[in-house]
């Protein structure tokens, strides 16, 4: 975990892509209300508990989208970091 966007619209997440150097994963506010069935925000431990209980599937996530393309539902509302 690597804190939340500027924004503050996204939880930041290093993910290792098989050996290469990390990437940032970012994982909406959005994206984590619709996984636990609300409009309202999680908590920070809430979106804490959803990576860590579904980091393999954002690995894979992330793998997809470092290849150009988009991910299955939810993971669709992953991005990766933009490049500054």
């Amino acid at each position: 975990m690597l804190g939340k966007t500027k924004d503050g619209a996204a939880y930041r997440v290093a993910v290792d892509l098989d050996g290469k150097p990390p990437v940032e994963l970012w994982v909406s506010d959005a994206l984590l209300s619709s996984e636990y069935g609300r409009d309202a925000r999680v908590s920070h431990t809430e979106a804490y508990e959803w990576i860590a209980a579904n980091q393999h599937a954002l690995v894979d996530a992330a793998r997809v989208l470092a290849n150009g393309k988009t991910p299955r539902a939810p993971y669709d509302g992953l991005a990766l970091a933009e490049e500054s």
